[in-house]
């Protein structure tokens, strides 16, 4: 007012009314009427396809004996004129992409205040340390309704999209080309089975390994004639678990049962793992659609741990899947040197490393604007995976990436470095200054990374002694290098202290205490594979699929990923699905953090901060 600043000494944040003006609705944003404090606010109620208009102002703490208090006495109250944005939601169904997210955060207060009455405790004894944990899971709901609202809630479009791109193959003249890892969800295997039912041409590669152990009968080793110990062929947990899956399913018609158990299932057997879960859609023979990303077709990948599945609508893009896809059912070698258990004569076989960088030779450089890439695994070298980190080193604005079984040392050496600082780009998002580390850099990147777990300081240990016994323990770093950069945000995946706390008979007493479903068994939060580099910009690249940026996923394994050039409506999903899961595991690392030092304030987890200091470093009024 008359060219002087507001007074910020009673500036407590923001108040946000969204009008969702497809629907007709508006809300206030503001939970029990507190202020916003962050600089970066994401709303994720919305619906796809529909347009919503944002009213931003400012939230002052009301004065004790003012005319905004003299009747309700509100503690906070929004003044001035609001700014206002216009948002359209993007449409997943119709555009050339379609990415579905599932909920991701089952250990939340949310699905513990809708579903805690069916919580189960469970008395665990890890590592010689009795305590409590508990699980919710959906599946044991007794009351189907219940269930059922569960499972959506946890799935959150991501498996209904499944299905339904599944069902899009009608009858005789559709055609489906599967490629499967873990394979035991009954809703998919079930719509995979009514399309063998429909006349649909339905053929699926899935993983097949195991290994040759001691024959017994009776606790007794086996032996022949001879004396020597009888060996038999025990495939492993994923393989058996699949098998029982597609043995489980009956049908109607004899006919479509030998169709379902002899002619649609093809075993890989000669790479490492056939970690590939893509679907193509074909009509008459031509491929039309794809289905790929990181979700397995397991409940654990649908209703617990993070995944995306993201439809390609373009032809040529599934082109060059089916052309993989027929080399894949051959079975043969992955890599050059030989394999057991294959079925075909490897001295002549083309292994699928070769046959890979064929199909796509390693890049050099950035992809073209407005580019989409394939690339498939595995491959004769890692440069892919150099690449990969390249392009996190060309980084001028921001990375955000998810890891779900660690970082590999090319992407580590780049994390120990600080970026390369944009001219051109001031800092981009901050996270809330109430829970955040209070740096003070010069740093114009920003670099997110999303973990599954917190890194293990003994694990660590163990590998950089490793490093150092094979003389390389100078260039090794790690979680516990990287983390001290100022330019890196790490979150990894918790839930609010109190699930693992270590008691001896007595239960934690929290009716709303936050639980996982327990349908994983390896992986609780975090199995999403992709990076994002300058996400914000008009030229974001993002990288997603089922490989884990990992030298094994690069040179062993079956594995497919796309590189998305230029494509800012794709960014914009993909960055705003980050943010969701970053924040939401964020809060819970600083909070555990917090208690675990001692700290019995929740200040940092719900209340107000009543000074300017919530703004700080992140705003300068001058």
């Amino acid at each position: 007012k008359n060219g002087q600043s507001p007074s910020l000494d009673v500036f407590v944040g923001f108040a946000i009314d969204r009008r969702d003006i497809s629907g007709g609705k508006s809300a206030s944003l503001n939970f029990d009427g507190r202020p916003i404090q962050k600089f970066h606010y994401g709303d994720y109620t919305v619906v796809p396809g529909h347009q919503y208009e944002y009213s931003v102002r400012r939230m002052i703490k009301a004065p004790s004996r003012s005319r905004y208090s003299f009747f309700s006495r509100p503690k906070y109250v929004a003044v001035g004129s609001p700014l206002v944005v216009t948002v359209t939601t993007e449409d997943p169904s119709t555009a050339k992409h379609g990415v579905y997210f599932n909920r991701g955060a089952a250990g939340s207060q949310a699905y513990a205040e809708k579903f805690g009455e069916f919580r189960k405790w469970h008395r665990v004894n890890k590592y010689g340390t009795p305590h409590w944990t508990s699980t919710i899971n959906p599946l044991t709901i007794p009351d189907p309704a219940k269930k059922k609202e569960a499972c959506a809630w946890l799935s959150r479009g991501l498996e209904e999209a499944l299905l339904e791109f599944i069902s899009q193959a009608k009858d005789s003249s559709w055609q489906l080309r599967v490629t499967a890892y873990e394979f035991t969800h009954k809703e998919v295997i079930h719509a995979f089975a009514a399309a063998v039912e429909r006349g649909v041409d339905v053929k699926i590669i899935h993983h097949v390994k195991g290994s040759h152990r001691p024959k017994t009968r009776y606790n007794d080793v086996v032996k022949d004639k001879d004396g020597k110990v009888v060996k038999e062929w025990v495939p492993d947990k994923t393989t058996s678990d699949t098998q029982r899956a597609i043995d489980a399913v009956g049908f109607q018609s004899l006919d479509h049962a030998r169709i379902w158990h002899h002619d649609t299932f093809i075993e890989r057997h000669t790479s490492s793992i056939m970690h590939n879960k893509f679907i193509i859609l074909l009509r008459d023979g031509t491929p039309v659609e794809v289905w790929t990303g990181s979700t397995n077709f397991t409940e654990s990948a649908l209703y617990g741990q993070s995944n995306v599945g993201h439809i390609v609508r373009d032809e040529g893009i599934a082109q060059q899947y089916l052309t993989y896809w027929n080399k894949l059912a051959l079975d043969p070698p992955g890599r050059s040197k030989r394999h057991s258990g294959s079925s075909h004569d490897e001295e002549d076989a083309v292994p699928m490393d070769e046959i890979n960088e064929q199909l796509q030779p390693d890049p050099a450089g950035a992809q073209p604007h407005d580019s989409i890439t394939v690339f498939f695994s595995p491959r004769k070298t890692s440069d892919l995976l150099d690449w990969y980190a390249d392009r996190m080193g060309d980084a001028t604005d921001s990375v955000h990436f998810t890891a779900a079984f660690g970082v590999s040392q090319p992407l580590a050496h780049v994390l120990n470095h600080d970026g390369k600082p944009s001219p051109s780009h001031e800092v981009g998002v901050r996270r809330s200054p109430r829970i955040a580390r209070r740096i003070k850099t010069d740093d114009k990147l920003l670099r997110y990374i999303l973990l599954d777990s917190q890194p293990s300081e003994h694990s660590s240990e163990k590998s950089r002694a490793s490093a150092e016994k094979k003389g390389k323990g100078n260039d090794y770093c790690d979680y516990f290098d990287f983390k001290k950069l100022n330019s890196n945000r790490i979150a990894y995946g918790a839930v609010l202290s109190g699930r693992n706390e270590e008691v001896k008979d007595v239960a934690p007493s929290s009716e709303h205490s936050e639980a996982l479903t327990g349908l994983s068994t390896f992986v609780d939060f975090v199995h999403t594979k992709f990076m994002m580099i300058d996400v914000l910009t008009d030229n974001p690249t993002i990288i997603t699929g089922s490989a884990n940026f990992s030298i094994a996923s690069t040179e062993q394994n079956d594995e497919n990923m796309l590189v998305i050039q230029g494509d800012t409506a794709v960014a914009d999903v993909y960055f705003t699905e980050f943010m969701r899961l970053f924040d939401h595991f964020f809060s819970r690392d600083k909070r555990n953090e917090s208690l675990g030092k001692g700290s019995k304030s929740p200040r940092a987890w719900i209340d107000v901060v009543e000074d300017d200091s919530w703004m700080k470093p992140f705003f300068d009024p001058s």
